[in-house]
């Protein structure tokens, strides 16, 4: 690929570079829709609902007659369920009469993708995963879509937000997702009936992510784009006065990255179950309350209690991306950031920790300064200097890196020379999704791979 094809622009990086770029939150789509031309149609009342809803509403919208409408209608709904067939059918979970279940038992949320120097698990769904999973489930361009998970689902609250994140970034309008909260507890608290019947009534679409406006890169980040986060924090302090990057794996977790802000656990600012019930599902706060709990539950800043902002260029990260999904849906769903005020970084702990000093070394055990400064630019053990090849300035990383097996060094493929963390072609998940939203136009004007895009 041609250096002269640029990284994009992200709007976090673009800060960090010191190029402010506020004219990048509101191009997608023309204005931010992120979907089709016309996608947000302005006569839908399913777009002018928070993106946050209790049961009540969606009872409404289903009495309304809007559940499964017929293609292209105006302001049909999907109701969306992350679960396994056995939930689905068990007497003591089932599911919304109407809704259609993206499979748990295949872990339909995640894909195990090259990015970087290595095959990384559970990162980002690629255009043909998506394009499989919202055909069957039929969903097109006028859909409003509600995502759930059953009763005293737990931690499945997180994949339920970790699907809300991959519709968002495949170019769906967060106008037309959201998040039944609690679940079919919700419903099933409202003293509504759920259905245990085997048979899914899928009607399939033929809609493709292709159609929709662009890709919505901007609540992504790719382990090169968290090298020059990490980086350009050390190397200019004064940028965590307007990012903040948080993990919630735990505050006495090692290592994490470097300014990283360390939260309790996944569901530190959604501290409350349904109704007060310990056996119903965790649920999102109001933005008043969010605003609250945001205030006033610390974090730590290496040893220090502080509090994360509700108005900084966030990024959130956990293990392997789907705890700290909540987090990325309070921020983006209920306090409701302008875009490119929040990302998540899918590869989490889970791929950051694969960058270890002695895992490159033993992979490219070259030691001539080309190869010892090329594993440097990737390794989170060390910070080299762009102004100085030769310095280390500070580890990428806070505490000691734990484990002492090196059997993960197997994972890497190889590359000669190294290509830097900067590199476009080191950012091959969301090349790869750019060209799937923007197929090639043939001579004639028509275009491959799904159809002309939607847009201005």
């Amino acid at each position: 690929m041609s250096e002269k094809i640029m990284k994009k622009s992200r709007v976090l990086i673009a800060l960090l570079l010191g190029t402010v770029m506020i004219a990048a939150l509101t191009m997608w789509g023309c204005g931010g829709s992120g979907g089709t031309s016309g996608y947000v149609d302005p006569s839908a009342t399913t777009t002018k609902s928070a993106a946050i809803i209790d049961a009540a509403t969606l009872k409404g919208w289903i009495d309304e007659g809007k559940l499964n409408a017929p293609f292209g209608s105006r302001d049909r709904v999907v109701v969306v369920s992350y679960s396994t067939l056995a939930d689905w059918t068990a007497t003591a979970k089932g599911h919304i009469p109407g809704a259609v279940r993206l499979d748990k038992d295949k872990t339909e949320v995640a894909k195990d993708r090259i990015e970087g120097l290595a095959l990384a698990t559970t990162m980002m769904p690629d255009g043909p995963m998506m394009d499989g999973i919202i055909q069957r489930l039929g969903i097109d361009a006028n859909t409003t879509i509600v995502f759930t998970i059953p009763k005293a689902a737990g931690s499945d609250i997180n994949n339920q937000a970790v699907a809300f994140w991959n519709f968002r970034y495949w170019g769906f309008s967060r106008d037309r997702l959201k998040i039944l909260n609690g679940g079919d507890d919700a419903w099933d608290f409202a003293g509504l009936a759920l259905a245990t019947d085997a048979v899914e009534k899928y009607t399939a679409s033929t809609y493709s992510v292709s159609k929709n406006a662009a890709l919505k890169d901007v609540v992504r980040f790719s382990i090169g784009e968290m090298i020059a986060t990490v980086d350009a924090l050390i190397a200019t302090p004064v940028l965590k006065a307007d990012v903040q990057m948080i993990d919630v794996r735990g505050t006495t977790i090692s290592p994490y990255l470097t300014n990283a802000l360390r939260a309790t656990n996944n569901v530190t600012y959604l501290n409350e179950h349904l109704n007060g019930e310990a056996t119903r599902n965790f649920v999102y706060p109001t933005k008043d309350v969010a605003l609250s709990r945001l205030a006033s539950i610390a974090v730590k800043d290496g040893t220090t209690d502080v509090f994360a902002s509700p108005t900084k260029r966030t990024v959130v990260m956990c293990g392997s991306s789907t705890n700290a999904a909540p987090t990325f849906v309070l921020f983006d769903a209920v306090l409701n950031v302008a875009e490119g005020y929040i990302g998540m970084y899918d590869g989490s702990s889970g791929q950051w920790n694969n960058y270890n000093t002695d895992r490159l070394a033993l992979a490219f055990p070259s030691a001539s300064t080309t190869a010892v400064t090329q594993r440097n630019a990737w390794s989170f053990n060390v910070y080299t200097s762009p102004t100085n090849p030769k310095a280390i300035t500070s580890n990428r990383a806070q505490g000691a890196f734990a484990s002492t097996t090196k059997t993960a060094v197997s994972i890497w493929a190889v590359f000669f020379p190294i290509l830097a963390p900067s590199h476009v072609d080191m950012n091959q998940i969301e090349n790869i999704d750019k060209a799937y939203m923007a197929p090639v136009t043939t001579p004639t004007g028509g275009t491959s791979g799904g159809g002309t895009p939607g847009g201005c």
